[in-house]
Parts: C-alpha cells; sequence; structure tokens
C-alpha cells in the first residue's frame, strides 16, 4: 500500500487535487487495504493511458466512494463538482456493463460476431450517449483492468461473469476510444475464464513458437539498425510486438488452427521520426529483405477506415524466416496503443459498408483528434457530439434499443415488435406512467403496456419519428378505413374525419365501457376541453363525488390536473361492450 501511495505521488508531486483525494481515500478506506490498493492501481493505469486530466486520474483513486462522501480539501468548489459529475456518470456505466442474465458463454468460434451484433454495438452506444464524457470511460476501463488483473481468488462463476463482461462489452469499448492495447489486455484476461481448454490448448502449441519467433527477431534488430544508420536514417525504436492471445486464437481459427500461416504471431515493429523516413525505411528493407507480393501494406497514404495509419510489409530473410515489418511515427504508434481513434484491423473481417454504417463515429472521433490541438478539454464535449442525433432506451430485459432523436414511446413499442405497436395501451418510463407522445431520452428504462382492444390512431403520425412506426400505423390505418395512404395524413381529411366524428361519437360512445384501472362501473363523464372518443389513449381524473373524468392522455388540461393531483389520475382504457357480450 505504501509503495503504491509514494508511486502516485511520485508520479502527481505537484497535483494538490491527487493529493487531496489520496488523503480522502486513506479517510474512507484505511482499514480496506483491498480497495485502496485497488483505487490507486486504477489511477496509475489512467497515467500509463496517458491520461493527463487531474480530474480524471482523482475520479480514479474515489471511483468507489459513494456520492455524498466526496468532497477534497484545499480543492475549489469547482473542481469537486466536476469529479463528483465525472463519478455520477461512472456509476451509471458500472450499473449498464453489469450483466443481469444468467451467466451462458458464448462458443469461442462465434464471438467474432459479437462485434458485429447490433444489440452489442447499441450497448456500446448507449455508454457514449449516457456518458455525453470520454473521461468516465477511461476510468471504467481502467478500474476494470485492475479487476481483471486480480480475479485469481474469486469464485469462479464471478470470474466467468466478470470476463464476459470485459469481452463482449469492455474491450470492444476500450477499441471505440482507440485504446488497442487495452482491448488486447482485456481480451487475454478475460481467456483463461471463459475459455480455459483453448487457452491450455494455445499455450501448449504456441508457447515455443512464440519464443524461437521472437528470439528470431531480437537477433535481426541489429541488422535493420545497421542498415538504416548505413542510409542515414533516423530511428526511434525497434521492437517485437508479440501477438495478444486471444487474438490470435481468433486468427487461428481462419486458418485451420495452423500457426505456420500465421506471420505476425511476432511482428518487429519500427517506431521512426516522421512520414518521410517511413517510406525510406520501407526501401532500406526492401534492399536487404525480400518482399512477399501483395504483402505491402500502405496504410499512411490509404488509412484504414477506422483510421489506423502505418506502412506493413512481409519480407523473406536471408535465413528463410518469414516476418511482418510495421513501420509508423510516434504519434502513429501511441494512436494505434491509446489514442481516440479506433483500431480495427482487419482480424474482423468488416466489410466497408458495414464498417460505415456501424463504426462511423469511431472514425468521426479520429477526424477531430488531427483537427483540435488540446483535445483533452474538447474530449468531454464529443460523445454528446457524435449521438445527438440518436437515442438508447433500454428495454424490460436490458436490451438497448437505438432510437432517432425525438423518437417516442410509440416508436419504441414498433422497434420492439408490430404487434407491440398495433396494440400499445400506454408505457412507463422508469416505471412512471408516461403518454404515449412522450420523447424519450438516453437511459431510461421503457416499458410498454398492451391491450388486444386497443388499435393504432391518426393522431400518432403527428408525433412518430421512425418510418417503421409511421408506415405501419399507415398500414392499419388503410386496412381499417379502406384509404390510400397519401389521404390518411391530409388535414382536410382529418378535420373531414373530426366534423363527422363530432357527429356520431355519442352513437360511438354507447358501444363502448371505458375502464377505469382495469375495473368496469365506475361513473364517468367525458371533459369538453379535449372530447375523448373511441380509440384515443385516455386517462381518468377522480373528482370528488362525481366519478371520473375522462380526458385525452395528451390533453392541457389533464395535465395541469396531474401537476397539481398526481395521485388522482388513473389509467383508463376503452372497452367494446358488444365484444364482451360475444
Amino acid at each position: 500500500m505504501t509503495t503504491l501511495t509514494k508511486k502516485i505521488k511520485k508520479e502527481f508531486e505537484d497535483s494538490k487535487i491527487i493529493i487531496s483525494a489520496l488523503q480522502l481515500l486513506k479517510e474512507f478506506f484505511k482499514r480496506n487495504e483491498f480497495l485502496f490498493s485497488h483505487s490507486l492501481r486504477t489511477a496509475l493505469i489512467l497515467k500509463e493511458m496517458e491520461i493527463k486530466d487531474e480530474e480524471t486520474v482523482a475520479t480514479g483513486i474515489l471511483h468507489h466512494l459513494p456520492l455524498p462522501s466526496l468532497k477534497l480539501k484545499e480543492v475549489s468548489e469547482e473542481t469537486n463538482n466536476e469529479i463528483s459529475k465525472i463519478l455520477k456518470k461512472l456509476n451509471q456505466l458500472r450499473e449498464l456493463c453489469s450483466l443481469r442474465k444468467s451467466f451462458k458463454p458464448t462458443p469461442i468460434k462465434k464471438w467474432q460476431k459479437l462485434l458485429l451484433d447490433l444489440r452489442a454495438e447499441n450497448l456500446r452506444k448507449m455508454i457514449f450517449g449516457i456518458s455525453q464524457d470520454l473521461r468516465p470511460i477511461f476510468v471504467l476501463l481502467a478500474g476494470r483492468l485492475d479487476e481483471m488483473r486480480n480475479l485469481q481468488n474469486f469464485p469462479k462463476d464471478y470470474q466467468q461473469r466478470k470476463g464476459k463482461e470485459a469481452l463482449e462489452i469492455l474491450a470492444p469499448l476500450a477499441y471505440g476510444v482507440g485504446m488497442g492495447e487495452i482491448k488486447g489486455q482485456l481480451e487475454d484476461l478475460a481467456f483463461p475464464y471463459l475459455y480455459p481448454k483453448e487457452y491450455k490448448w494455445l499455450l501448449k502449441n504456441v508457447k515455443e513458437e512464440y519464443a524461437e519467433r521472437k528470439n528470431y527477431i531480437e537477433r535481426i534488430k541489429p541488422q535493420l539498425a545497421k542498415i538504416l544508420n548505413e542510409k542515414k536514417l533516423k530511428f526511434l525504436d525497434i521492437h517485437a510486438r508479440a501477438k495478444h492471445y486471444f487474438s490470435l486464437y481468433q486468427k487461428l481459427l481462419r486458418y485451420e488452427m495452423d500457426i505456420e500461416k500465421i506471420y505476425d504471431l511476432v511482428a518487429l515493429r519500427l517506431i521512426v521520426p516522421d512520414i518521410e523516413t517511413c517510406y525510406r525505411a520501407l526501401g532500406a528493407i526492401h534492399d536487404i529483405w525480400h518482399p512477399l507480393p501483395g504483402r505491402i501494406k500502405d496504410y499512411i497514404a490509404f488509412p484504414k477506415p477506422n483510421g489506423y495509419r502505418s506502412l506493413h510489409t512481409t519480407v523473406l530473410t536471408q535465413a528463410n524466416k518469414i516476418i511482418e515489418i510495421q513501420i509508423k511515427t510516434p504519434e502513429m504508434h501511441q494512436e494505434a496503443e491509446y489514442g481516440v481513434a479506433s483500431h480495427l484491423s482487419y482480424k474482423e473481417k468488416i466489410s466497408q459498408k458495414t464498417y460505415r454504417h456501424q463504426f462511423y463515429w469511431m472514425e468521426q472521433l479520429r477526424k477531430w483528434k488531427e483537427e483540435i490541438k488540446d483535445f483533452e478539454k474538447i474530449a468531454k464535449k464529443i460523445p454528446s457530439e457524435l449521438f445527438k442525433e440518436q437515442v438508447f432506451v433500454l428495454t424490460p430485459k436490458k436490451d438497448v434499443i437505438n432510437l432517432p432523436k425525438g423518437a417516442t414511446c410509440v416508436d419504441f413499442a414498433y422497434a420492439i415488435h408490430s404487434e407491440i405497436g398495433d396494440h400499445c395501451a400506454g408505457a412507463k418510463v422508469n416505471g412512471k406512467m408516461v403518454a404515449l407522445n412522450y420523447v424519450l431520452k438516453t437511459g431510461e428504462a421503457v416499458e410498454i403496456l398492451t391491450d388486444k382492444n386497443k388499435t393504432p390512431s391518426s393522431d400518432w403520425l403527428r408525433f412518430v419519428k421512425t418510418a417503421k412506426a409511421r408506415s405501419k400505423i399507415k398500414n392499419f390505418l388503410q386496412k381499417a378505413y379502406g384509404l390510400p395512404a397519401e389521404k390518411i395524413e391530409k388535414k382536410s381529411f382529418i378535420k373531414e374525419k373530426i366534423s363527422l366524428l363530432k357527429k356520431v361519437i355519442p352513437i360511438k360512445r354507447k358501444r363502448f365501457q371505458v375502464l377505469i384501472a382495469g375495473q368496469s362501473g365506475i361513473s364517468v363523464k367525458f371533459s369538453k376541453c379535449c372530447s375523448p372518443q373511441p380509440g384515443d389513449e385516455i386517462s381518468a381524473f377522480i373528482t370528488k363525488g362525481e366519478g371520473a373524468s375522462i380526458h385525452k392522455i395528451n390533453c392541457s388540461n389533464l395535465k395541469d390536473l396531474q401537476e397539481k393531483w398526481p395521485q388522482r389520475i388513473v389509467k383508463a382504457s376503452w372497452v367494446n361492450r358488444e365484444s364482451e357480450k360475444s
């Protein structure tokens, strides 16, 4: 504990914020060495990630403290509020990332499909949408990475649950913010807990090959350094880069488990000062080693769709050994390891069209990083800009539904299933009843109440946002009224319909009964302010001595009543008397 504290103080010796955070942590967890050490290690991981924002690191130190206890001494109120804001978002993300369903390991051969699974992708987007800030995501990843590194003494089911969260949610999330190294570590740490047989097989069959190839790279490094020096080409580093275990196993599945077909098991990475030297170094390498046809990849002139930049070449050396060499600048290297740009490589076999559809936001991050010098300050605003046209809401089963901004409960209902939309009778958001035209916000949990006697209303067309909802409502109305689609939304048609309904409402109402909270026999009167008719969404206001007053659910008078006497607003619905008799 003392060693970790000293290390933190050394890294942040001039920071009042960090020192104050350490003092508060010590006060709160002085008898809990496990959480104390975990919190300090989380802060050090953030430092490794090149996170320089002190408020983010302080949140890493304090991320297990309850919000009411968070008050740093000798620190401004503004700073305390900022840390509290990050921590509040972090708590939301932690809850969202926790698997609620019983643990069922995904077969390892099917794991690759998870990256393109729409529900998983929506969950990752929802994390961005809720956080409205990259900093809670950084702390989440750092904390979970340390947790994964220290799972050895926990029960097996806990290890597997945390491993599944790391593999299916957190590793792709790290990938989404360009932290390729963190992604690889999370996958490798989860691997033995989720797929112990495959992990043991890999260690047994590739350990020697790993060591042999790494030793060979170490032997040829001086040769490469010599030729670069002879050509007066400056280089900053030459090192071996071993492929992560989980990534390697995924690739082996595509190559009949033949390790000889994996040329980048251990690659040689060359870091040079600038782009010009990248190309000149490539020429120097080809002067001494023979390039394999079709294996030269210029990702500098033609970056991958995710923004990854580097020169790749696979060469045959004098010893008839095949090795992959990656040439990049320090900026390119940092971007691929810990940068905000994503590092989506050939491994996932994702088509250009699919990438652009699902991962456009990652490319946008990379572009902003290039365009904005002071990126750390702007980072806190990025997710809200990326997803300002989308909302992500939860079903009762905790699946994530992606909807356009302005989407309502009816849009949500049709997104779940057409039958649910067609018989949508009410909605709850975060456990509270709301109107069907309620505009949903990211992070809300939505439940749709259905009634087999309920059918779509033409009023819904005035507020739904999704093409699917609009199309399904029109189709129903066409069949119900025998009208062409283009006439349904015309104002003249609606006015004519309303005028006609005013004449027949008394007749139609006699055929229908109103249930109050599902109960019949309660005296009702229809309010004149909105004149509800069968088919309209309705609520009841319980009066004093005069039964229930029925209003349209979007009636302005009802909203006023709800503000004054919310306890007297009760759910109401129409029931066809004739269908009951039959």
